[in-house]
């Protein structure tokens, strides 16, 4: 199984983290990342992803929905397990069995601190705004993944 991890694209703010929303740059930055994206999984000859899991905090919701318009997976779920604070995302929950290829939009430091874990890797691979990275996964535990592709930044920045 193939799962992506893509961080949320730009936030600008607002009272409550949770409320916080997507910058116009953040918008179009998610949109040409997922270009990008798609031009690595075509080269590769990788399947697009064919679910996405998200947090349920407006800017991950509003970064599914552009990368949803841009890769076309059939199904979007949101998982309070994305949510910022959760200790148990490391065991996967979210995690859809069954698929070949799966989406997930979450936060820092999380989404980097299963990289690390997930690949059993010392080095810290920090994930910026719209950045991502796909991993193929064998089991949600120390070292069950292997790192195939990795974009900190994203595109254009």
């Amino acid at each position: 199984m193939l799962v992506t991890l893509w961080r949320h694209g730009e936030a600008g703010s607002a009272a409550r983290d949770v409320d916080r929303t997507l910058t116009v740059h953040g918008a179009s930055h998610v949109t040409a990342t997922a270009e990008m994206f798609k031009g690595w999984c075509q080269l590769r000859g990788v399947k697009a992803p064919s679910r996405c899991t998200h947090s349920p905090l407006v800017r991950a919701q509003q970064t599914a929905a552009l990368l949803h318009d841009a890769l076309a997976f059939s199904v979007t779920k949101e998982s309070d397990k994305l949510a910022p604070g959760h200790t148990d995302y490391i065991q996967g929950l979210f995690l859809e069995p069954n698929c070949d290829h799966q989406l997930i939009v979450g936060h820092q430091p999380y989404l980097s601190h299963l990289i690390n874990v997930w690949c059993d890797s010392a080095e810290h691979t920090s994930l910026h705004t719209s950045g991502f990275a796909t991993l193929a996964f064998t089991v949600a535990s120390r070292g069950g993944a292997e790192l195939l592709n990795c974009e900190p930044v994203g595109y254009g920045r």
